[in-house]
């Protein structure tokens, strides 16, 4: 899984925005950080392309939609499974 990148490098990159983006222009900045065929996994879940985490972080809760587009929501999902760490944050 070397080559495969943490959704929480995604939600940096989101987060880095600082504005809701439609979900089109998500798929876009990740195609442009990460490559086009690039393939994420996070915690619980691997194997997926950009879209496929897009949808899974909408189905969560971690990406809302708001009139703007979709914006990132500001709690952890993974908190202490990879930093030895009660309720930490992806700050």
């Amino acid at each position: 899984m070397s080559d495969s990148i943490h959704g929480r490098n995604v939600i940096k990159l989101m987060k880095a925005q600082n504005t809701p983006q439609p979900h089109q222009q998500w798929l876009a900045l990740m195609a442009q950080e990460f490559g086009e065929n690039a393939e994420f996994h996070t915690c619980r879940a691997s194997d997926m392309n950009a879209a496929q985490l897009v949808d899974l972080f909408i189905s969560n809760g971690r990406l809302t939609e708001t009139d703007a587009g979709f914006e990132i929501n500001q709690c952890g999902h993974c908190a202490g499974k990879e930093h030895g760490e009660e309720g930490h944050s992806h700050d």
